[in-house]
Formats: structure tokens, C-alpha cells, sequence
């Protein structure tokens, strides 16, 4: 998505009275939710860091495809005006999701982003191909008048499993619900289900029934201090999570996720992250084998086959540096306000999957490669990539690698 901020590095208007704001450009969004947002308002110090705070909480919305601040002297103070393009509130889509187990599925979705004038994320979709897949979901906007967030998702799954070589029917619950302690941090509980069985293969499960029902609770904290939701070059995007399962097993999952992004020069950025995933319980026992982390492929360590290591521990680095060839912007398509943008990438993974303490080191693989990264609406971005590690790769991921190796089908 596009900021435009109007005001130089070194704004002249800095340290005026702002005298007004006005919005343009809404068709269904309420404008004091737009209002409600901004720090900048009648009787405010006017300062070009503000502006760019209350572009980033704008974008956050997600409800449009362009917004930019421009502030004007008016007598000894300043008029700011905001001019925003609103995407459609109810968007037909194509679910489109690459899995290097299940491969590629694809099915009809529809989002809805807004509700009376507020934005409010509500999602369906259905897939055929690789998985079956019915997924439903809400999610709140980040809303800096509100302190309150939450989040739901339902998957049911069918596929077969090509990590354990089973036919696999899930279903996976997964509702989070916290509170914003301030524009960079939140704090929350988690609540999942997941029960999982085995379709046609005997032992799979921990249970003697070939089906096992995990319930599962935890709480989370996040970092987020990105300059952008959609495509950041700047900041940082940490979480630490810890969830208890129970049922069927007893175990407990425990995830550090570092992001950071950092600008080199014009066009340029380095992404860096890092992912460790640790569980208690005895493999087979008490956490079942098909949680296991399985690495190499498009979504975790690039460069190397699909399983080349697994683990019920994991550990994942990459470095990615990004050149833009053409700037994320907003365009229209028979009517449709959207956005996108196109960048180079080269890349280094580092990743280890592992059991038993001792491991880690030894069952370590490393690869690199370069690729494309093209931006997308309410797809985030396709990555294609070309990767060396055991052999000569080519891959295609849907998302941020950072998000795809966080999901449990890979």
C-alpha cells in the first residue's frame, strides 16, 4: 500500500497549531473512525512524525488501498488534509495456497472488510486440489480507539498427509483475544481445538480410536513497530507465544518469532527473521509425530527437498535483501481501487530440526538463492524463488516466508 506523506524530512510546518482536519475520498467508512486514529486534530502540535504515526494506523484499517497527509500553513497554523481510496467493503477473491506436502490448492473466497462503516474483517473460503479446505475467519483492525482485540479461525482439512503418509481429516480451532497496551504492543489468551483423525492408516494417532482431540491454552505478547502492514521497511515485528495442550497428549509449545526490517539505501531493504519452536512432552507419547517440523522447500530452509530434516523442535534464520523495481501504488481496475509492487530478492536460510537435545547442531542445513517477490492485495505476496543448497530448487510461496513456516501444514 501507498503512504504519501506531503511534508519534507525536515518540515518547515513543525511545531504549528493544527487549526483542522478534513477526510476525503470515503464511500462507507464512517469518518470519525478515520479521525479516532489520528493524533494529529484541531489544537495539536503539527509534526512530521506524526503525520507518518497516523499514516501507519490508517493503513492499519486495512480497509484502504491509498492514503496520504498533506498539511498546508493556513495564518500561523496548519490545515491537514487526509485523502483516502477505499477498496470495495465486500471483495470476490481466488484462494490460492502453495504447500510444499500438499502442493497447490486453489478455490473460490469472498472477504468482507467493513460493517456499517466500521472496518471489521470477516473471510470464507474453499479449496480443492492438493487439500480439501473450508476456512472461516474474523479478525479485528487495529483500531487505536479501541483497546480491545480479537481473532477466530475455523479449518476443517482433508488431505493426504505426505509427511506421515495417512489420510488426514482435521479440524483446528484457533481464537485469540487481548488487549492493545499501546500502538506497538498487545498482550492476549489463546483458546484452540484440534482434533485430528486418521482416515485409513492404523497408529498414527495417540489414541486407539485413530482420532485424537487436543484443547489447548496459552496467552501471547507482540512488538510491532513496522513503518507499513502490507510493505514494511522499516521496524521491527515480535512475538512470543506459550500454549498448554491437553487431551489425547499433554504438551506444551513455546515460540520466539523475530522480524526485522531494515533500509539500506534508496530501493533497498534487509529482512531478517528467525523462528524457534520448543515442546515438552516425549514424541509418540505425549506430543503426537505429526506435529513434527519438517524443513526444507519454498517455506522454511530454501535450497533443499521437502522433510530433508524433522523434528518436533525447530529452529529457522533468514536474510533476505530486497531491491524495488516498481514502488507498492495504488491502481484501479474497471472500477476496483487495488495496489501492488515488485521487487528483487536474495536470500540465505539456516534452519535445524531436531528431537533430542545435542541435535540441533548436527541435523543443521543451510541454502540460498534469489528470487521475486510480487505484492498483491489480500494476498500480501507471491514469492517465486530459484534456491541452491543439496541441489538446484525452484519454488513458488504464497505470504511472507515469515508467515508460511509458522503455519502447521508447511
Amino acid at each position: 500500500m501507498l503512504l504519501v506523506a506531503a511534508a519534507a524530512a525536515a518540515d518547515p510546518l513543525d511545531g504549528r497549531t493544527v487549526t483542522g482536519v478534513s477526510v476525503s475520498g470515503l464511500r462507507t467508512i464512517r469518518e470519525s473512525i478515520v479521525l479516532a486514529q489520528m493524533e494529529l486534530r484541531a489544537g495539536a502540535v503539527y509534526s512530521r512524525r506524526t503525520a507518518d504515526r497516523d499514516l501507519v494506523r490508517l493503513e492499519r484499517l486495512r480497509v484502504f488501498s491509498d492514503v496520504s497527509i498533506a498539511a498546508t500553513a493556513v495564518d500561523e497554523g496548519v490545515r491537514v488534509d487526509v485523502t483516502v481510496v477505499e477498496t470495495l467493503r465486500v471483495l470476490p477473491a481466488v484462494s490460492i495456497a502453495v504447500s510444499d506436502e500438499s502442493g497447490v490448492s486453489v478455490g473460490p473466497a469472498i472477504k468482507v472488510l467493513s460493517v456499517k462503516g466500521r472496518p471489521q474483517e470477516f473471510s470464507a473460503a474453499l479449496r480443492f486440489g492438493g487439500e480439501g479446505l473450508l476456512e472461516v475467519s474474523e479478525t479485528s483492525p487495529f483500531r487505536r480507539d479501541t483497546p480491545l482485540w480479537h481473532s477466530a479461525k475455523l479449518t476443517v482439512r482433508n488431505r493426504d498427509n505426505g509427511l506421515d503418509h495417512f489420510e488426514e481429516h482435521s479440524l483446528d480451532l484457533d481464537t485469540r483475544v487481548g488487549i492493545r497496551v499501546s500502538d506497538n504492543w498487545k498482550a492476549g489468551a489463546i483458546f484452540q481445538q484440534f482434533n485430528l483423525a486418521s482416515l485409513d492408516t492404523p497408529g498414527i494417532t495417540l489414541s486407539p480410536d485413530d482420532s485424537d482431540h487436543f484443547t489447548g491454552f496459552g496467552g501471547i505478547t507482540e512488538h510491532d513497530t513496522r513503518d507499513s502492514w502490507t510493505t514494511p521497511t522499516r521496524g521491527w515485528l515480535n512475538s512470543v507465544d506459550a500454549i498448554w495442550h491437553v487431551g489425547s497428549g499433554d504438551y506444551a509449545t513455546f515460540d520466539v518469532d523475530v522480524r526485522r526490517y531494515q533500509p539500506l539505501a534508496r530501493k533497498q531493504t534487509l529482512v531478517a527473521t528467525m523462528l524457534l519452536t520448543l515442546q515438552t512432552g516425549e514424541r509418540g507419547v505425549d506430543v503426537p509425530t505429526y506435529t513434527d517440523y519438517a524443513l526444507g522447500g519454498a517455506n522454511t530452509v530454501r535450497g533443499w527437498d521437502f522433510a530433508s530434516r524433522r523434528g518436533k523442535h525447530q529452529f529457522i534464520a533468514s536474510l533476505e535483501h530486497r531491491y524495488t523495481l516498481v514502488p507498492t501504488q495504488s491502481f484501479r481496475i474497471k472500477g476496483l481501487n487495488l495496489y501492488g509492487g515488485l521487487a528483487l530478492a536474495a536470500f540465505g536460510d539456516l534452519g535445524s530440526a531436531w528431537n533430542d537435545a545435542g541435535e540441533a547442531v548436527d541435523q543443521a542445513i543451510g541454502g540460498y538463492g534469489f528470487g521475486l517477490r510480487l505484492f498483491i492485495p489480500f494476498v500480501d505476496v507471491i514469492r517465486i524463488d530459484f534456491s541452491f543448497g543439496n541441489g538446484a530448487h525452484a519454488n513458488v510461496g504464497i505470504n511472507e516466508k515469515a508467515i508460511a513456516q509458522r503455519n502447521r501444514v508447511r
